[in-house]
């Protein structure tokens, strides 16, 4: 082969029947290898229709198939490119079922949990539960104790799959678990798929699920011509379903099988390429592999630095970018963080500072919160003038047993609904609103910082947020979080008119940013973790190392815990010339933790606090 590469990408190129499980690690040409032995197959005589290359994404299924259309001068358009849920649907052949949009999906769950106290995250959460347990094939009495309604959850997923069938509707993973039994009940079509396609390559293995790993095993012939790449220590998608497992155990699946790995990065330079490899090295589910730089010249720059606080750091990015882009351009330059949450800080500080930022998610605040905004109403009721929509938001948070019945007016007096429930015979209730409206009345007088800690200690919101999330501890450490950042946000204010002026402020200056302030894509890239895989950028700024950021307080299992590290290698492995990892130290009397992940490079912080 006269083709430019390395003898591990040879031998995968050249790599003709039978199961092949490619080992690819960040930057080591995986995409080069997928087109090059298809171009490979087809010298070989393989029919180009009957070459199918599956990937997660549509994005990736077009960039790949151009980059082939391009190689190739479009002489192949027969070969076969597209996502597992394309290819799926193509099998089913169903014109009787409609797919389901995902705004629909949260108009059908708020019909179930009608009468329910949920929110959007609730049912973002709820729906990402739903799908995991449908890609694993689990049933949902295996719900994950951190979901919302954890002890109705089995009802919930009932009812919400009974309606998707009675309205005719699938969503993406039904149509996965359609399509198992689909070809499990027909021989004959899947006889007839076996035969069109002789060759099957799946890019990105490490994400595939349990169900999509059933319904590829039905596809393949008795030749088992499966050709897979992918990198188990970047698989970050434990919560849609997805198993690393399936690429670790591929030779117990597959007799035979041959197994590469694709060692040389040419991506990062070597001191970053090493430091990212003694982190990913304390990982014990894995393949073990010796990955080396291809890169030659300079060994890159690797940077650690410990800050006192978030203004400090904060202080220290805005520097850091104007450094770099002295010598090079902003949109080379990325801020990669672990959560939406941290995403939104570093977008409202960056458009404070007047440098243009890139940041696809939606932006959102803490008082956008749902319990900050219970924290908010208790506020705004007490010293705002005693409006409705905030009574009905706070009166049974914890439980006071008052009905909406009585309270219809706009404006909420406690006269009113002492009248109501005197009218009623209920004396214990009247006891109740009396009491409540005293509590009240102080909660008025107090500093933001002192409201807060009354309304969670004395009115019982903690307690009642302790009772709510009992099984579900993940989403009560959350609550609880947010709940412990706006108290100490509001020892910042003197008094409720100045943490609403500010209030105001940054909803305005949110809303300013989501229109048009974080969509120039000439600036520094901002993203979460999950959302840096696939890219690469010349610097990489990585903030907020600090345990309970990453990992999450949320990961608790060894399982979870390997993955929130792998998490963090692939952002390490995003930066092509220089990479500049922080943490919060904090103070002697509020101190934080360096995340326990970067032990393995400490020497990056010493003698730097």
């Amino acid at each position: 082969m006269s083709l430019k590469c390395n003898s591990a990408q040879k031998c995968a190129i050249e790599h003709f029947e039978g199961p092949a499980c490619v080992i690819a690690g960040p930057g080591s040409g995986k995409t080069f290898v997928i087109i090059q032995r298809i171009l490979n197959l087809i010298r070989k005589g393989v029919s180009p229709g009957s070459i199918l290359t599956i990937t997660f994404t549509k994005a990736a299924a077009i960039e790949m198939q151009q980059r082939f259309i391009k190689e190739t001068d479009s002489l192949y358009p027969e070969v076969l490119f597209g996502t597992f849920h394309s290819i799926f649907y193509h099998i089913l052949d169903n014109k009787n079922c409609t797919i389901l949009k995902e705004k629909d999906k949260y108009k059908i769950l708020s019909n179930v949990l009608q009468g329910k106290d949920y929110d959007n995250e609730s049912l973002r959460l709820l729906l990402s539960e739903i799908s995991r347990l449908k890609n694993t094939g689990e049933s949902p009495e295996n719900c994950d104790k951190g979901v919302p309604f954890y002890e109705i959850f089995p009802d919930i997923y009932n009812e919400y799959c009974q309606i998707l069938k009675e309205q005719s509707l699938i969503d993406f993973d039904d149509m996965v678990l359609l399509c198992r039994d689909y070809l499990v009940s027909r021989p004959d079509i899947r006889r007839k798929w076996q035969e069109r396609l002789s060759f099957i390559q799946i890019d990105e293995y490490q994400d595939i699920n349990r169900m999509q790993f059933e319904v590829v095993r039905l596809l393949l012939s008795d030749k088992k011509n499966l050709f897979v790449v992918g990198d188990d220590d970047q698989a970050i998608y434990g919560f849609r379903g997805s198993d690393p497992k399936l690429m670790l155990s591929f030779t117990e699946h597959f007799d035979n099988a041959k197994q590469i790995l694709l060692d040389t990065n040419y991506r990062c330079a070597p001191d970053i390429l090493n430091a990212s490899k003694l982190v990913i090295e304390e990982n014990n589910i894995r393949f073990k592999k010796d990955i080396r730089a291809g890169k030659s010249g300079s060994k890159g720059v690797l940077q650690g630095s410990s800050y006192t606080d978030r203004t400090e750091e904060y202080a220290g990015i805005i520097k850091k970018i104007g450094e770099l882009n002295k010598r090079i351009s902003l949109s080379d330059i990325a801020v990669i963080v672990r959560t939406n949450t941290e995403a939104t800080g570093i977008a409202k500080i960056l458009t404070d500072a007047n440098i243009p930022c890139f940041y696809k998610e939606r932006i959102t605040a803490l008082h956008e919160k749902p319990v900050i905004m219970d924290i908010l109403a208790y506020m705004s009721f007490a010293k705002n003038g005693q409006k409705r929509s905030d009574f009905i938001r706070i009166m049974n948070k914890p439980v006071r047993y008052i009905c909406r019945e009585c309270c219809k007016n706009e404006t909420i007096s406690e006269k009113d609904i002492v009248g109501y429930y005197q009218r009623k015979g209920k004396l214990s209730m009247t006891t109740t609103t009396q009491k409540f409206f005293r509590d009240l009345k102080l909660l008025g007088k107090l500093s933001p910082k002192g409201a807060v800690h009354y309304i969670r200690g004395y009115l019982g919101y903690d307690k009642y947020l302790k009772e709510k999330y009992i099984g579900n501890e993940k989403t009560k450490i959350i609550h609880m979080e947010e709940l412990d950042e706006f108290e100490k946000l509001c020892a910042t204010f003197r008094d409720y008119d100045e943490l609403l002026e500010y209030l105001e402020d940054t909803s305005k200056t949110l809303e300013s940013m989501r229109k048009e302030k974080c969509t120039n894509k000439r600036g520094v890239r901002i993203m979460t973790m999950h959302a840096s895989k696939g890219l690469e950028f010349k610097a990489v700024i990585l903030p907020d190392l600090n345990e309970g950021i990453v990992p999450s307080r949320k990961s608790i299992t060894i399982e979870e815990i390997e993955e929130e590290r792998r998490m963090l290698y692939v952002a390490m492995t995003r930066a092509k010339e220089e990479l500049y990892l922080g943490f919060v130290r904090g103070t002697r009397e509020n101190p934080m933790r360096m995340s326990g992940f970067l032990r393995p490079v400490g020497y990056l912080f010493e003698n730097k606090q």
